[in-house]
């Protein structure tokens, strides 16, 4: 309440891992981003400008949701360690650091911003920000601590002493991250992604195929998909994958299928509506190593398509929010995978009934208030914001030695700069 029982609107920062639309941490951010616009809330979003063609079309659906964006140049975004490689001179990338959070800052006080939400385990700057103007600052983490992301496992206790709250998506990722951090309540929640069955259009190819949308990655693991296609031996069922591709792990699969001499295998590359190409007679699999939920699995099953999908943990932990919806095989077992393509394939009338007939349900099921409640509750709470020790956060950079102490400079730089 503000002066006279007026109700003061929030105003609320989410810091953007990619500015880009074409991974599951943006578009399920954006997503409530625009539910909180909707209930009333002031909602500005800071990404990386990369000056990226791409990145137009994310503007343009920023100001279409009424969502003010500032993008800010960046050498990296990303911690340090984080995947990306290392672009530029260890000096440029700390002052790019250094000017990102000044930026950021400037937006908090110029904007009297209220709350920051750092979007993904590998974003940190806003952090920073927030506990230099002495705002509240929640931390969604989408990642496992492992593998190409296992780097954070060593910014736990930052991100720790940086959060008034931590939320991670819901099943093993929150249940890892409790474990590691027992000190503290870990709360949850479900990446929400908003489609509708009538995006699955009814005007393209028809036959039977299979397809499997996302970037073509190692992390993806597509090669699994086209080894299974291949045990099928079918000379009519399509096989189409739909996403921008790693170019090496691309050149993998490309090298797999030319040595086979498999047929009737399409590359599509990204698509900003990638299931109006799908059609009504399509099988999805998705042969993912890990994810921490599987957005795209929650897409088909909603456009009542036939789905597979493998046992990692992050399906798992989807599978279960949704009801068991679909159908998983063992991560890595070709002949499981191909027995279950087939078994659908000769079931194709049956698995597709069923398959649209559970969507009503899946819907109710599958809400933005369901997904984000207790983010939503933490947003609406009025919390003290708590003490973070400033002072002991360039101890929690772990590194390269040269980069550690460059960053102790850079530490010191930024408690030295005066309150904007």
């Amino acid at each position: 309440m503000g002066i006279l029982g007026v109700v003061m609107t929030k105003t609320i920062l989410f810091i953007s891992p990619t500015g880009t639309m074409d991974n599951g941490a943006e578009i399920s951010i954006f997503n409530l981003m625009k539910f909180l616009v909707s209930k009333g809330f002031r909602v500005l979003n800071v990404f990386p400008d990369y000056r990226v063609p791409v990145q137009k079309t994310y503007l343009e659906q920023m100001k279409k949701a009424e969502i003010q964006a500032f993008g800010i140049p960046a050498v990296k975004w990303w911690w340090e360690e984080a995947p990306g490689g290392l672009p530029g001179t260890h000096n440029q990338r700390l002052e790019s650091y250094r000017d990102n959070i000044k930026r950021i800052r400037e937006i908090l006080n110029q904007n009297k911003v209220d709350l920051v939400i750092s979007n993904t385990a590998n974003v940190f700057q806003g952090a920073l920000a927030a506990a230099e103007e002495n705002i509240r600052h929640f931390w969604l983490i989408h990642e496992f601590p492992e593998g190409e992301f296992g780097y954070y496992r060593e910014k736990l206790n930052f991100i720790n002493e940086f959060s008034d709250e931590i939320f991670a998506v819901t099943g093993a990722l929150t249940q890892n991250l409790q474990r590691l951090l027992p000190e503290r309540t870990i709360y949850s929640f479900a990446p929400f992604s908003d489609i509708t069955i009538d995006e699955v259009s009814s005007n393209v190819d028809e036959s039977r195929g299979i397809v499997c949308i996302g970037r073509l990655t190692e992390r993806k693991n597509q090669l699994e998909l086209i080894k299974a296609y291949r045990k099928i031996n079918s000379e009519v069922l399509k096989l189409i994958f739909i996403g921008d591709w790693d170019t090496d792990y691309k050149e993998k699969c490309d090298q797999y299928i030319s040595k086979y001499n498999l047929q009737n295998i399409e590359f599509r590359g990204h698509s900003s509506t990638p299931w109006a190409e799908v059609g009504k007679n399509k099988i999805a699999v998705f042969p993912s190593r890990m994810e921490t939920f599987g957005l795209v699995y929650i897409e088909s099953i909603l456009n009542g398509i036939p789905t597979i999908l493998s046992n990692n943990l992050g399906h798992l932990s989807s599978y279960h929010w949704m009801g068991e919806v679909g159908y998983l095989y063992d991560l890595g077992n070709l002949d499981n995978l191909s027995d279950m393509i087939q078994h659908i394939l000769i079931n194709f009338e049956n698995e597709c009934k069923e398959s649209l007939a559970k969507v009503s349900l899946l819907k109710e099921r599958y809400t933005l208030e369901h997904t984000y409640d207790q983010v939503l509750e933490m947003i609406n709470s009025e919390s003290i914001v708590k003490d973070k020790n400033l002072d002991e956060y360039s101890n929690m950079i772990k590194g390269k030695i040269t980069f550690k102490l460059l960053f102790r400079d850079f530490i010191k730089s930024i408690l030295t700069l005066k309150k904007i």
